[in-house]
C-alpha cells in the first residue's frame, strides 16, 4: 500500500528511498494526512508547477477548507492581504514582478560578485583549519543573509533590524503557528521608518531603490505593497540557498571523487551546481492548489484541491535522469526543478547560482579535503530540505 508521510525520523534523514516506492507505486498519491495529492514524478510535478491555468499559489482562485484556512489566517495578520510575489499568479504577479526583475538581471547579479567573493574569502579566514566545525551557523546561513543585505539596499546600520521586520512580517503571514500579531505589527513599523530615508540612504538600483521609484511611478504600488513585496524577496530566498550550500557540501564530503574532480577543474563547476541542486533539491516540496477539475497522473484532481509537487523526488525521477540516485558533476542537469518553473520560478536564480559557484570553488580552493565528523541534523519542515547542523573538518 502507498504511504507518504515526511515527517517521520527516517524520512528527514533520507527521505529518497521513500520516495523512490511511492513514484513507483503511486506517483500521484492523496495523503489523507496532509490533505493533499503528492506527485512524486517529474512529469507531473513540472505541470503543476509549470501550468498556471490549472495550478496556482493563489488560494484566492480556487475554493477548498484549505484555502479559505489560509485565507482567513491572512486576515488575521498584517499586510496578510496585500498582493505579494508568492501568492499572487497572472497579471497581478506579472506586475509586482517586473518592478524588480532588474535588480536580478544578469548585468545587476555579475556586478555583485566582487561582493560575493569578499563575503566568502570573509567567512572562510574565520573557520578554523583541521577542526571540526559547524558549517551551517558559521557559512551557509550566513553568506546569503549578507548578500541579501546588498541587494536589498539596507543602509550598513539599519541591516539587520530591517532584515528582521521583514523576516517577522513574511512568517506571521505565511505560518498561522507562527509569532504574535504584535510582533509583526512592529516589524511593520520599523520597516516604515527605515524606508523613510530612502532618498538619501538606500542603494539606487537596490529592491528597496526601484520599490521605492516604483511608489511614484507608473507601477502605481502602495505602501503596503512595497513592503509586502519587499519582505517576501528578503526572506524567502536565503534559506533555500542556505540549503543548498548544506546540500553540496555534504555531498562533496561523502562524494570526494567529486571533490578532486571539481578541484582539478573549476571550470565545471557551473554544470556541477546544477547536480547539486538536483540530487538533493533544498526546496523540496512545492504547494499548489487546482484552479478547476483536471486530470493528473491518470488522477482526478478536483478544483481547489491541494497539490504538493515534490520536487525532491522529481529530480530523482529515473525517466528524466539517467540512473538519478548516483551523483554525476558531469551529467547535464539544467532541467532540474529546484527553482521552480513558469510564472513562479525563482526570481533570484541567478543570484543563487553566483553564491553557489563562488563559494563551493572558493572552499575547494583553499580546503584539500573535505570530512563529514558527524551526521548532519535536519529540522522538521517539510518543505524545505535544509541541515539544521551540518558538522565537517
Amino acid at each position: 500500500m502507498a504511504f507518504f508521510d515526511p515527517t517521520r525520523p527516517a524520512y528527514l534523514a533520507n527521505p529518497y528511498p521513500a520516495l523512490g516506492r511511492l513514484r513507483a507505486q503511486e506517483p500521484v498519491h492523496w495523503s489523507a494526512g496532509l490533505r493533499a495529492w503528492v506527485c512524486t514524478r517529474y512529469e507531473e510535478c513540472s505541470l503543476a508547477l509549470h501550468d498556471n491555468s490549472l495550478f496556482t499559489t493563489d488560494p484566492t482562485l480556487t475554493q477548498s477548507p484549505r484555502a479559505a484556512a489560509i485565507l482567513a489566517h491572512r486576515r488575521s495578520v498584517p499586510l496578510g492581504e496585500v498582493a505579494t510575489l508568492g501568492s499572487t499568479s497572472g497579471e497581478a504577479h506579472r506586475r509586482l514582478r517586473q518592478v524588480v526583475n532588474p535588480v536580478f538581471a544578469p548585468a545587476a547579479v555579475k556586478s555583485l560578485e566582487p561582493s560575493i567573493a569578499s563575503e566568502v574569502d570573509a567567512l572562510l579566514d574565520a573557520i578554523p583549519a583541521g577542526q571540526p566545525f559547524e558549517f551551517m551557523s558559521t557559512f551557509a546561513n550566513v553568506l546569503p543573509s549578507r548578500v541579501m543585505f546588498r541587494v536589498m539596499g539596507f543602509p550598513p546600520e539599519q541591516a539587520e533590524d530591517l532584515q528582521r521586520a521583514l523576516a517577522a512580517i513574511e512568517v506571521s503571514r505565511s505560518n498561522p503557528r507562527a509569532g504574535s500579531t504584535a510582533a509583526a505589527v512592529q516589524a511593520q513599523e520599523t520597516l516604515a521608518a527605515g524606508m523613510e530615508p530612502r532618498s538619501r540612504s538606500v542603494v539606487e538600483g537596490s529592491v528597496l531603490g526601484v520599490l521605492g521609484q516604483a511608489l511614484s511611478s507608473e507601477a502605481n504600488l502602495g505602501p503596503e505593497e512595497v513592503l509586502s513585496v519587499a519582505a517576501h524577496i528578503a526572506t524567502v530566498g536565503a534559506d533555500p540557498t542556505s540549503g543548498a550550500l548544506g546540500n553540496a557540501l555534504l555531498a562533496l564530503a561523502t562524494h570526494p571523487e567529486a571533490a578532486e574532480a571539481l578541484r582539478a577543474d573549476p571550470s565545471q563547476m557551473h554544470a556541477a551546481v546544477h547536480e547539486f541542486l538536483r540530487y538533493d533539491s533544498p526546496t523540496h516540496i512545492a504547494p499548489r492548489f487546482a484552479v478547476t477539475d483536471t486530470e493528473l497522473g491518470g488522477r482526478r484532481i478536483r478544483r481547489g484541491d491541494a497539490v504538493l509537487a515534490v520536487v525532491g523526488a522529481a529530480n530523482r525521477d529515473p525517466a528524466a535522469f539517467e540512473d538519478p540516485d548516483r551523483l554525476d558533476i558531469h551529467r547535464d542537469a539544467r532541467k532540474q526543478i529546484a527553482f521552480g518553473q513558469g510564472e513562479h520560478i525563482c526570481l533570484g536564480m541567478g543570484l543563487a547560482l553566483s553564491i553557489l559557484e563562488t563559494a563551493l570553488n572558493a572552499i575547494l580552493r583553499r580546503w584539500p579535503a573535505i570530512e563529514l565528523a558527524n551526521e548532519p541534523v535536519y529540522g522538521g519542515s517539510i518543505e524545505l530540505r535544509v541541515p539544521d547542523r551540518l558538522v565537517l573538518r
